[in-house]
Parts: C-alpha cells; structure tokens; sequence
C-alpha cells in the first residue's frame, strides 16, 4: 500500500468524524496502523498517540465546545522517516500565548494548558494555524527521547472523571486489569452523579501511558474526561475497585 507524502499535505488522507470522544476511534486506529506498517518503535507509537490523543480532546472540549453538530477533521501521512497529523476543530481559535503554563507551581494541580504540554513535550515539531483552529504536529521515526519527556519523572497523583456509559462492572474491572501493566498505584469507583473517578498514583509518564491505556480500552463508552494533578500523597499499596 503507497502511503500518503508526509511533505504534501495536499495528499494527505482524511477523516472527518463527529465532535464525539468516541468517534474518534476510526482516525486514532488509522494512524496507530500507519506507524505500525512503518514499523515506528512502541515509544513512537506512544508518543503519536497520546499527542492525537491530546489533540482530539482539545478539539472536542475546548474548541468545538461538545457541539455534536460540528465535526473534526484529522488529515496525516506516514512513511518510513516521520509521521505528520494535523487535527482541525470548528471552533472560535484561541491566543495560543494566553493559554496559562500549566508547570507553573501555583497551576501544577490545574488541567488545563496540559493537552497543549504535552504534544509539545512528546512531538520533535508542533505548531497551530488558523487562530489555534487547527494544530499540526511531527513525530520522527529516529527521534530521540525529548528532554521534556525525560524530566517528566516526577511522582504525581492524578484525578481523573470519566463521563458517559461508564458505570458498569466492565469499566471497573477493565481499569484495574489494565493498571497491572502500569507502576501506578490508586483505587477507581462510581460517583453519585453517573461519573467514575480514577486516582492514580506514580511517575508523570508512567500515570499518563495508565490513562491513555484506558482512555484507548474503554473509548466506546467515555464521552468525556477531566483531569487533575496534585502531589503525590504514597499512602497507596496498589490499585483496586473503591467503594
């Protein structure tokens, strides 16, 4: 299969899907293969991810505002040297430099301005067009770890809600299945108003690969998502089910 050239956009594929968390699926997948075929390493592949990831998130919620009758579009190319996406909402733009640094001591525990730090940290070239309406970031197959990734080692714990179709055995179940593969340690349980809560504990990076595994396992029911981080408090032993 003759993949589109990274340095044509005008060749690019594109997918226009609804301004919905979970219909995004179809261009992640898309992408993910792409690299695979291209035979990017895990930690590329990772990285790709969790910035589409970020970017669609940002998309959805902060640009199109969860307005289910504006779409996103999701336009990338891969080959054997980089990988190129461009994520495009149908929003009002924003100023990128009045989004506030959210490693700021007084914003640590703040979400947002993350999405935006983190496709940063995790993609070797970002840049926004259209007054922030759409976002394109490269990911190069040979690339070295950045340094902003290497320093995210710190231990963080991390609030997260998910909204949705979310409060059923399986979204439990499959949350603490999936936390055995991960150094965090937390608890996840339903909340009164129809949310589920998920405490994770660890390395920044460790705690992000946690949620971005989950976000990917259970996406057909998550329509929303937010997130805090706080200080880590170590009082957990592992992860489990809460009441």
């Amino acid at each position: 299969m003759t993949e589109a050239n990274p340095d044509n956009e005008a060749a690019f594929i594109e997918c226009v899907v609804k301004s919905d968390l979970r219909e995004t699926c179809v261009p992640k997948q898309a992408i993910i293969e792409a690299l695979e075929r291209c035979q990017y390493s895990d930690d590329a592949v990772f990285a790709v991810k969790l910035a589409l990831e970020e970017a669609l998130t940002n998309a959805v919620k902060h640009g199109n505002r969860n307005d289910a009758a504006k779409s996103i579009t999701v336009r990338y190319a891969v080959n054997g040297e980089k990988a190129v996406v461009v994520v495009r909402d149908e929003g009002g733009g924003f100023v990128l430099e009045e989004i506030p640094d959210c490693t700021a001591d007084h914003r640590l525990g703040l979400p947002n301005g993350r999405g935006i730090m983190l496709i940063r940290a995790y993609m070797d070239e970002v840049c926004y067009r259209d007054q922030g309406r759409e976002v394109c970031f490269i990911k190069r197959r040979t690339s070295a770890t950045p340094v902003a990734v290497t320093k995210r080692a710190r231990n963080i714990r991390r609030s997260i809600y998910f909204s949705g179709k979310v409060q059923g055995v399986g979204f439990r179940h499959t949350t603490c299945q999936i936390a055995t593969k991960f150094r965090v340690t937390g608890f996840v349980r339903n909340q009164p108003d129809g949310r589920v809560e998920l405490v994770a504990e660890g390395r920044e990076i460790e705690v992000d690969r946690f949620q971005c595994a989950v976000e990917e396992a259970m996406g057909g029911a998550i329509q929303d998502v937010s997130a805090t981080d706080s200080a880590a408090t170590r009082k957990f032993k592992g992860f489990s089910v809460a009441t």
